[in-house]
């Protein structure tokens, strides 16, 4: 697991639910002091033992974490790899893009870090269909991220998750769409409306995230 998904997990724990929280997790976790580097790999047990952890001591499904944390991230992500993103780029851009964007990441990652498949398809100038592949099953990090690209560029996004390989299908596809309300005013100064629905199941360990 690349050592910036763990690092900006801490800080989404700490922003979220304090300094205390975190170090509760990480003893509870049987992960006490360890420091997390972004430019390290890390085990993946790392992550399914603190999501899990911290799922248990706030009464929520570590999926759910994994959701909250996938939405609190995007800002974090956008400034760091900023070179590699489009200025003029909207969030369905984005996330049309997201594809190139991966494979320019994994270009310039000089570990032996593997990272999740993920193949975007533009259907037309509003919707986009996303495929993720991963042992990790981490989809709901990508759920997150959708909410948290619509919050970000302030657009009214929609989306349906096809298939989802906790239900045992081979990838997780998600049909994502811009709303008629943003069709017809794509510069107005409205509110982004998102539809978002996390599950309860608990992710399982792989070689990809």
């Amino acid at each position: 697991m690349h050592g910036i998904i763990l690092k900006t997990l801490q800080a989404f724990v700490v922003d979220t639910y304090g300094e205390d929280a975190w170090l509760s997790i990480q003893r509870e976790a049987d992960l006490e002091e360890k420091v997390y580097v972004p430019v390290t790999v890390y085990p993946d047990r790392d992550v399914y033992e603190l999501v899990h952890t911290a799922g248990e001591l706030t009464d929520q499904s570590p999926r759910t974490i994994l959701a909250q944390y996938g939405k609190w991230v995007v800002p974090s992500l956008l400034e760091t790899y900023d070179l590699h993103i489009d200025d003029e780029w909207d969030g369905l851009e984005l996330i049309a893009n997201i594809q190139q964007f991966h494979t320019s990441l994994r270009t310039r990652d000089l570990t032996t870090l593997t990272t999740p498949r993920i193949r975007s398809e533009r259907i037309d100038e509003n919707q986009v269909k996303i495929t993720y592949d991963s042992d990790r099953k981490l989809c709901d990090i990508a759920r997150g991220a959708i909410e948290g690209v619509a919050d970000h560029f302030d657009e009214n996004l929609v989306y349906e998750e096809q298939t989802c390989m906790h239900d045992g299908d081979d990838a997780c596809r998600f049909d994502i769409r811009r709303t008629a309300t943003d069709t017809a005013a794509l510069d107005a100064d409205t509110t982004a409306e998102f539809e978002f629905e996390s599950t309860a199941d608990t992710p399982t360990g792989g070689n990809d995230d």
